[in-house]
């Protein structure tokens, strides 16, 4: 079946009819042949040893390169000027010879990243979801998004997953202003987070009740801000839940044990970009180990114990990216690795003179934010901010005057804040919660604030 005719199909149907064919178009994703095809490697993948699962990644790497030199404009040029010929790759240490792709090498090189020769079943348009920045425009093969389910299915699997079970997800996939969407090829119930609100929590409680999910999915800062909610206003989910997926954001410990705790089930992460060149498995403890069949994923060293991580994906062929840089850092533990997200020189607020204060400057547990359920960071003017709060139902109005003076005190005169309350955050396109939502210039000169002190 045409996959841009299945998924029109699906998005424009009519509801009720998405339920009656929810098997049918669901079984386009369980029998095609690239996601059996990557499952079956997966699991056959249990039974081989380091040296058999490295020469896989080697030879897809390899062979990746070698249709990049041949069919990429953009590679061959690089790859001449670097003189690295991709036909004698032969360790992966010779990768380090290849320059770095970054997001504004991206944007500018567009056309020149896209393959000279076509693929199978054609490609379409991503993007990320604009948590950095601006968002990012690539292209990528639509055979990778059945690629990329074998890998989710292969991790869910562990926690009891199959297709047959319901899903709510939290995530903002072609809403609109809807509260809800229903997803046949996935059996799940899309929930926006971006009507999550104390004014509409018992909608969204009532409605996951009545489709009874065995799982939650979505991001963890709007499955965490519904978990406050429903303690909040004392609200509880009929559902006897299996697990959580927590998926895209970085995993803040406190928030993922609170989840826990209100739901009484055990949550799953994983770790990967819209980009599709890296994808990392959540093991104890907040750790992670990248899949070398996903990608062969690298971690440069910056300083101390911190290391960028650098992925060359090979799900997609029609604009491949080598040794693409993601703003994400890690730092090793064992044989595994702890994912820090953003660098904290990224995110924060800047001060009038150049300062830069993150979320560690700030010390929100005090007791003047008691009854403040989360908070958001705005800033469109050096030295200017705005705090936005969602508060509880215990708040009184006299308590924004503490909260004012605990935050400037704080910030040592450094920031002017604007505190105003809110029902909803600001989120990115694809519904995520960003602490620090920042309108200035990205490459603004500061310095960190402890050199003002």
């Amino acid at each position: 079946m045409n996959k841009h005719f299945l998924k029109n199909l699906r998005d424009s149907m009519p509801e009720p009819l998405k339920y009656i064919s929810a098997p049918l178009i669901r079984n386009t994703l369980v029998r095609n042949d690239d996601f059996l095809r990557y499952y079956k490697l997966l699991s056959d993948r249990e039974s081989l040893n380091e040296e058999q699962i490295r020469k896989y990644q080697f030879d897809n790497l390899k062979k990746l390169l070698i249709h990049s030199y041949k069919n990429v404009p953009y590679y061959t040029g690089l790859f001449d000027s670097v003189s690295f010929d991709p036909c004698n790759f032969n360790d992966f240490r010779d990768m380090e010879k290849i320059p770095f792709l970054t997001r504004e090498l991206v944007a500018a090189n567009f056309d020149k990243l896209v393959s000279r020769k076509s693929v199978g079943n054609g490609y379409y348009l991503g993007n990320t979801g604009g948590t950095s920045g601006l968002p990012l425009k690539f292209y990528l093969d639509y055979d990778s998004i059945y690629k990329e389910n074998a890998f989710l299915y292969y991790y869910r699997k562990k926690a009891g997953y199959e297709f047959k079970h319901r899903l709510a997800t939290f995530r903002q996939v072609g809403m609109g202003h809807r509260h809800w969407r229903f997803d046949p090829m996935y059996n799940e119930i899309i929930f926006s987070p971006v009507t999550l609100s104390a004014k509409t929590v018992q909608k969204y409680v009532s409605r996951i009740n009545a489709f009874n999910p065995q799982f939650i999915n979505g991001y963890l800062s709007v499955i965490w801000f519904f978990a406050k909610l429903l303690k909040e206003y004392d609200l509880k989910l009929n559902a006897k839940l299996k697990g959580i997926f927590l998926m895209s954001e970085n995993v803040n410990e406190k928030q993922q044990k609170f989840v826990e705790e209100v739901f009484e089930t055990r949550t799953y992460v994983h770790y990967g970009h819209s980009e599709r060149c890296v994808l990392a498995e959540g093991i104890e403890n907040q750790r992670y180990r990248f899949d070398p069949y996903y990608g062969y994923t690298e971690q440069v060293h910056i300083c101390d114990d911190l290391y960028s991580i650098v992925g060359t994906g090979f799900l997609n062929y029609y604009m491949p990216f080598i040794r693409y840089k993601t703003d994400d850092v890690c730092t090793p533990d064992g044989q595994y690795f702890q994912i820090l997200g953003k660098r904290s020189s990224n995110v924060g607020l800047i001060g009038k003179s150049g300062q830069f204060l993150t979320i560690t400057s700030l010390d929100l547990e005090k007791e003047a934010f008691k009854n403040v359920i989360t908070y958001q960071f705005v800033q469109k003017e050096q030295g200017k901010a705005d705090m936005l709060i969602i508060v509880n139902k215990a708040f009184q109005p006299s308590e924004m005057d503490a909260i004012q003076k605990t935050i400037e005190k704080d910030c040592r005169g450094i920031i002017e804040f604007n505190i105003t309350q809110v029902d909803h955050l600001i989120l990115t396109p694809r519904g995520k919660s960003r602490t620090f939502v920042s309108y200035l210039n990205p490459n603004i000169n500061f310095k960190k604030s402890e050199e003002q002190d």
